[in-house]
C-alpha cells in the first residue's frame, strides 16, 4: 500500500496547527488547586493549634474546678474548730477555699466570681455570692459544686474563618462519703474472744477486722465493721461501713488547765488534783471521791472488792478521771461507779486517756463497773477479762480495741447511750 504523500505549503513547509491541534497549558489551573490546598491546609493547622489551646486551657479549668471542689469538701468538717472560728460546718470556710484554690490554679478573680452565672444542680444552696458555687444543704452539707466560670480563649489563627475565641468553663462535684455514728467506737480491730457487747440506744463501730468467739454476742441499733468479721452473734447482722477516724479528735485534753494542784497520797483523801506519784488501794477499801478532776500520772491501782464511787456527785458535779502518758487505772477485782459532770468546762467526761496513752483501761475479774458519761482513750484498750462488765451509762465510749475477753461474763454494757459522729470519710469526686 502506497503512503499518502505528506502535504505541504507552497513554500515546501508543514502546514500551521489547527487549534484543535494544539496541546492544553493546565499551569494556571494546578497552581490554583495548589493554592486552594494550601489554604485548606492552613485553615486546619489554624483549627488544630487554636482547639489544642482551648482543650489545654479546659483541662487547667477542669484541674482547678475538682481541687476547688476537694477542698471546700475537706473544710467543711475539720478535726478542730472552723478557721473563722465559727461552728461547723464550716461553709464560709469551704467557700473560701474554692476561691483560694481556683485562683491559685486558674487565676480566678473576685470579679469573676460575682460575674458567674451558672443553672445549679437541683436542691443545691448558693453560697459566697454566686450561684458557681454551691452545696446540697445549708445547715448540713454533704456535697459540694463548683463551676469555674467561663473564659474566652483567644484564637490565633482561626480568625481567618471568623472564629475569634473560644468559650471554656468546667465544673465538679465533691461528695463526703457516709456518716459513721458509734455510741462504742473501736478506732481498730477488734480480737473480743467471748466478750459481749451492747449498747441500748446506740451503735456500734469497728475501724477494722472482728475476730469474735461462738459466744460472743453484739447487740446494738447497727452493728458497723470497716474490715471482715470472723465469729461472733451479731444483731442486727454486721453492715460494712467506710474507714473513719476519731470522731473526738477535737477534744481538749483537761491537762490543758494551768490552775490544777499537785497532790500527795490518794485521790480518796487528798480530792481533785494532779497525782505524780504511783497510787495503791488495798482490799475492801472504800474510796469516797468528791466532784472534780484527777489527773493520774502513774499508776493508779486497788485490791480485791474496793469501792470507789462519788457520794456528792450530784446536781451537776461530777468526777473527771484524766490520764495522761504513762498513766494507767488499774481497776482489778473491784466495784467502781463515778459520774462525769453535766455542765462545766469538763462537761460528760468521766475518763479520759491522752491520745498518746497506750495503757489500757483495766476492769478485770469478778468486780462490776457503773460509769456514767464520755470515756475517751483513742489509742488504749479496755481490759476485761474474767466475769468483769464494763458498765456504762450514755457514752459514747471511744477506744482502740479491747484486751481479748474470754470469761464467761465479760462484757460491755452501754444504757441510754449518746451517740458521737465522725463525719469525714471517703471524700471522692462524683462528677
Amino acid at each position: 500500500m502506497e503512503r499518502a504523500p505528506e502535504r505541504r505549503t507552497a513554500t515546501g513547509g508543514p502546514p500551521p496547527r489547527t487549534r484543535e491541534s494544539r496541546p492544553r497549558d493546565e499551569r494556571g489551573a494546578v497552581a490554583v488547586l495548589v493554592a486552594l490546598a494550601f489554604t485548606l491546609f492552613v485553615v486546619l493547622v489554624a483549627l488544630v493549634v487554636d482547639i489544642g489551646l482551648a482543650r489545654d486551657t479546659r483541662r487547667v479549668s477542669q484541674n482547678a474546678a475538682d481541687a476547688s471542689a476537694l477542698a471546700a469538701a475537706n473544710t467543711l468538717y475539720p478535726a478542730a474548730a472552723c478557721p473563722t472560728g465559727g461552728a461547723k460546718p464550716c461553709v464560709a470556710d469551704a467557700v473560701a477555699a474554692v476561691k483560694s484554690y481556683a485562683s491559685v490554679n486558674f487565676n480566678v478573680t473576685n470579679a469573676e466570681w460575682t460575674a458567674c452565672s451558672a443553672t445549679m444542680p437541683s436542691g443545691y444552696v448558693a453560697m459566697g455570692g454566686t450561684s458557681c458555687i454551691a452545696f446540697d444543704n445549708a445547715t448540713a452539707p454533704k456535697k459540694v459544686w463548683v463551676r469555674i466560670p467561663t473564659r474566652n480563649v483567644k484564637t490565633n489563627f482561626a480568625g481567618i474563618i471568623g472564629k475569634s475565641q473560644v468559650a471554656v468553663g468546667s465544673q465538679a462535684e465533691a461528695e463526703l462519703g457516709t456518716d459513721v455514728k458509734c455510741s462504742l467506737c473501736f478506732l481498730g480491730p477488734v480480737d473480743a474472744g467471748n466478750a459481749d457487747f451492747s449498747v441500748t440506744g446506740g451503735a456500734i463501730a469497728v475501724n477494722g477486722n472482728v475476730d469474735a468467739g461462738p459466744n460472743s454476742i453484739w447487740t446494738s441499733t447497727s452493728n458497723g465493721v470497716v474490715g471482715t468479721v470472723n465469729g461472733g452473734v451479731f444483731n442486727p447482722s454486721p453492715t460494712p461501713i467506710s474507714p473513719f477516724g476519731d470522731p473526738l479528735a477535737s477534744l481538749a485534753l483537761p491537762l490543758s488547765n494551768p490552775l490544777h494542784v499537785n497532790k500527795t497520797g490518794t485521790p480518796c483523801a487528798g480530792g481533785p488534783g494532779i497525782y505524780n506519784n504511783a497510787i495503791s488501794l488495798g482490799n475492801n477499801d472504800d474510796c469516797h471521791l468528791l466532784p472534780g478532776l484527777y489527773v493520774i500520772k502513774n499508776t493508779w491501782g486497788i485490791g480485791n472488792n474496793t469501792v470507789i464511787d462519788c457520794p456528792l456527785c450530784i446536781a451537776g458535779a461530777g468526777v473527771t478521771i484524766f490520764v495522761p502518758s504513762p498513766g494507767y487505772l488499774d481497776f482489778k477485782n473491784g466495784f467502781i461507779t463515778i459520774k462525769a459532770p453535766t455542765s462545766g468546762a469538763y462537761k460528760d467526761l468521766a475518763i479520759v486517756y491522752a491520745r498518746n496513752n497506750t495503757n489500757p483501761i483495766s476492769i478485770q475479774g469478778n468486780g462490776a463497773t457503773g460509769i456514767t458519761g464520755t470515756v475517751y482513750a483513742p489509742s488504749s484498750a479496755l481490759d476485761f477479762n474474767g466475769n468483769s462488765c464494763f458498765g456504762f451509762g450514755q457514752g459514747p465510749i471511744v477506744v482502740n480495741g479491747v484486751v481479748k475477753a474470754n470469761g464467761n461474763k465479760a462484757c460491755i454494757e452501754i444504757d441510754n447511750a449518746k451517740q458521737t459522729t465522725v463525719t469525714r470519710t471517703d471524700l471522692h469526686l462524683s462528677q
